[in-house]
């Protein structure tokens, strides 16, 4: 390569795409740095778990080629990225952290990574997750965990765990991937990066397979959505360039990324929800908070420390909205919660009935009425928000209770998993709560790096937005993200 920086690696993907279009590098140059990284360093990560690298080359080759020659190029023209392995890729396994799907090679591209590949992307291979999407770690019997590169003792995240660590740990320019409970955020908070979570139903999850290969072309899980985990936030504006969009299905439908509302940190009107008693968080969160609140005070921002109109409390929004939604989209995937396994499910929760799985065994044999009742509160607390957002631009929050925890080996349907908030016990699944808000609201969120914890770990916080508000957070986040720690490169894949 002509550049000597050793950062490199670590460079935004912007910055990339710059130097593409300068000629200061060639893709064929980043696909190789990669590739080198990727071979030295994800033995010890475990997040890059398919790899095509001839066909990365050859498709750098020809991006290369298609610049040479003047062609009308895309926002992500020869950029090498990695994709979660929940998505199909054409010609490349995709085994969504699944045994009976470990050898399962699609002939079609998922329409994300469609579209991924026509904006000029470079996939050079598939990032690991838990089985179906169901876990905040990044681990399947297939593949086995990906590890933290701040802490390898430490967990990833998840779902998209596997992404976050080739992200923070430059094994790649960035990761797509998907979520329906922080999947991407609590990942991206957990390795120190910015993470988005998009509009619900803008960008379309066909091809998009925990439900199986199949029905994936036609359904969308409820709440899930589209993201992308990167190191600039501004990184975010051409992956959803790429990615936003109706389905062919939907006809007419059209989709416009509105402007963000403002530019500046002090034209900000910034809730800042920082405390709920039913998802305490732990004191380096709080620190953050501290640090951001007192960022956006002295630019001049119009601060608001838990407002009183906030739509909803967490635990509200969690057990009667979000949970009784997401175990009804989980009821649907054929390989997970059939007839059988549903019977197994009961007579374990009824044999050891602890921490979440009350709300588990309701929500997996709940009524289709009792749904429609957490629909029609989906619905309410939509209009709330709306309402809510003619008043403030952006809510700031925690994305998770607590920096990474250790890896953990429990089955996801045990429901005992040890999770401690400043030394008190806590259910494990507390680590999705402040996530849920938006999953149920519909609306975007971006995870910002903020700090380091005591442990020395990542901790960030998240923006939320209106619905259609994509850009807003994403602003707010790169403005944020520069008065802060952002984006730091961990150590020891330096």
């Amino acid at each position: 390569m002509r550049h000597s920086v050793s950062d490199v690696p670590f460079r935004p993907a912007v910055e990339h795409t710059r130097a593409l279009a300068s000629g200061e590098v060639s893709s064929q140059e980043l696909v190789e740095l990669y590739l080198q990284r990727i071979a030295v360093h994800n033995t010890a990560l475990n997040a890059v778990v398919t790899l095509d690298p001839e066909r990365a080359r050859r498709e750098a080759r020809e991006a290369d080629a298609a610049r040479a020659a003047g062609r009308d190029l895309g926002p992500l023209h020869g950029v090498p990225i990695t994709v979660k392995d929940s998505f199909e890729t054409a010609g490349m396994r995709t085994v969504c952290g699944r045994t009976d799907l470990k050898d399962y090679v699609p002939d079609q591209d998922a329409e994300a990574v469609k579209r991924l590949r026509s904006a000029g992307a470079v996939i050079m291979g598939k990032s690991n997750m838990p089985a179906g999407n169901q876990d905040v770690q990044a681990d399947n019997p297939v593949f086995g965990p990906s590890s933290n590169p701040w802490d390898t003792t430490r967990t990833s995240g998840g779902s998209a765990g596997g992404g976050a660590v080739a992200t923070a740990a430059g094994l790649a320019a960035f990761d797509f991937g998907s979520e329906i409970g922080g999947s991407t955020r609590i990942p991206s908070h957990f390795n120190g990066l910015y993470g988005h979570k998009s509009t619900w139903r803008s960008i379309p999850l066909i091809g998009h397979v925990p439900y199986g290969p199949g029905t994936g072309r036609w359904t969308d899980a409820d709440m899930a959505c589209g993201g992308a985990q990167v190191r600039d936030a501004r990184d975010l504006v051409p992956i959803l360039q790429a990615t936003v969009g109706a389905a062919d299905y939907d006809g007419g439908f059209s989709y416009t990324l509105a402007p963000p509302r403002a530019t500046r940190l002090a034209d900000f009107r910034v809730a800042v929800w920082r405390e709920d008693p039913s998802c305490p968080v732990d004191s380096d969160v709080e620190a953050a908070m501290d640090d951001a609140v007192t960022v956006l005070r002295a630019a001049g921002a119009k601060v608001t420390v838990q407002p009183a109109t906030l739509p909803v409390d967490i635990a509200t929004n969690h057990r009667k909205a979000f949970l009784p939604l997401l175990f009804g989209a989980f009821t649907y995937d054929r390989t997970g919660l059939t007839p059988a396994s549903n019977a197994a499910l009961l007579a374990r929760l009824l044999q050891h009935p602890r921490g979440d799985a009350g709300p588990a065994l309701r929500g997996t044999f709940q009524s289709h009425y009792h749904w429609l009742q957490a629909h029609a509160l989906r619905n309410e607390l939509r209009q709330r928000w709306f309402e809510f957002f003619q008043d403030f631009d952006i809510v700031l929050m925690p994305v998770a209770p607590t920096a990474a925890p250790a890896h953990h080996n429990k089955p996801i349907d045990r429901f005992g998993r040890p999770y401690e908030v400043d030394g008190v016990r806590r259910p494990y699944w507390d680590q999705v709560k402040w996530n849920a808000v938006a999953n149920v609201s519909g609306g975007p969120a971006t995870t910002i790096p903020v700090r380091k914890g005591r442990s020395g770990l990542p901790i960030g916080l998240q923006a939320m937005g209106p619905g259609g508000g994509d850009l807003t957070t994403i602003e707010f986040a790169a403005l944020l993200g520069r008065e802060v720690d952002g984006f730091v490169p961990p150590p020891a894949f330096v």
